[in-house]
């Protein structure tokens, strides 16, 4: 029977999920099975969901948990971190083995930035070749194995890092449109000018006149977040005097944004435009 590594996750970062998976199964070939709830085979159609999730977490030897800014705050992941928790310290009271519970930090959450309980686990950033190995390490003793381990870590946390940045792209646009008071009428006519160019366009958004604070903030997302995903033109006028606010410095602004990623991410800010 092969040992178990139950890998809980969000629905949002299944890719994720599969892709580490994979790359455990084929690193421990024939000796580890990694539950993994979405991957349509681990939960058949068909089945109970509950109890297949029960049954994974009581008969699995270790536990990964993918936690990010988003799944972090999922009642979900908690629960199947205390279920593990609980039965790892019946398992160390009856003098059994420790279960390595491995939280794999991603998509801009670090292990320094977990909260309670999980700060207290000995988490890794996903991203980082070391860290993968050290994991995968602690798994190969959970299973009784031994020797040189085969994955290419580099190549695993380049997989992991290119999820990143498209997982991520979401909540920056997200960011960025609440940065600039985007409604949720003005956001549907950017999705619907999005769809109506097609895929693989650039659209332009003139916003006017706004101030230096917002373009600074703007930038800031720009290069932070979104990694060269938006263009920002500023032409700065002449000082600006409003009779409300006194002289405002300030400028012009257009964006430029590709099409593929507000079409991609629709649901995600129509959703949470206010």
């Amino acid at each position: 029977m092969k040992a178990l590594i139950f890998l809980s996750h969000i629905h949002e970062e299944s890719e994720l999920a599969k892709m580490i998976q994979t790359a455990i199964e084929e690193e421990f070939s024939g000796f580890v099975e990694v539950f993994v709830s979405s991957d349509g085979k681990t939960i058949p159609a068909g089945a109970n969901f509950l109890k297949r999730i029960e049954d994974g977490l009581i008969n699995c030897i270790g536990a990964i948990y993918l936690i990010s800014p988003i799944s972090v705050r999922r009642n979900w992941i908690n629960f199947e971190l205390g279920a593990v928790w609980i039965k790892n310290a019946i398992s160390v009271k009856n003098s059994g083995p420790e279960i390595p519970t491995i939280p794999f930090c991603h998509s801009g959450i670090s292990p320094g930035q977990l909260p309670m309980p999980l700060i207290n686990l000995s988490s890794i950033q996903a991203n980082n070749s070391s860290n993968l190995e050290i994991a995968f390490k602690s798994i190969q003793t959970a299973v009784g194995g031994k020797g040189k381990l085969k994955t290419d870590f580099d190549k695993l946390a380049a997989e992991i890092l290119n999820f990143e940045k498209t997982y991520t792209i979401g909540e920056s646009l997200l960011k960025l449109f609440k940065a600039i008071n985007l409604k949720k009428s003005e956001m549907q006519i950017v999705i619907n000018q999005c769809k109506a160019l097609g895929k693989g366009q650039q659209l332009k958004i003139a916003l006017g006149f706004r101030e230096n604070s917002l373009l600074q903030t703007l930038k800031s997302i720009e290069e932070n977040d979104l990694n060269g995903q938006i263009g920002i033109l500023f032409e700065k006028p002449a000082l600006r005097v409003s009779d409300t606010h006194g002289a405002q410095n300030g400028g012009d602004i257009t964006l430029t944004v590709l099409t593929n990623n507000i079409i991609d991410f629709e649901t995600k800010l129509i959703t949470n435009i206010n």
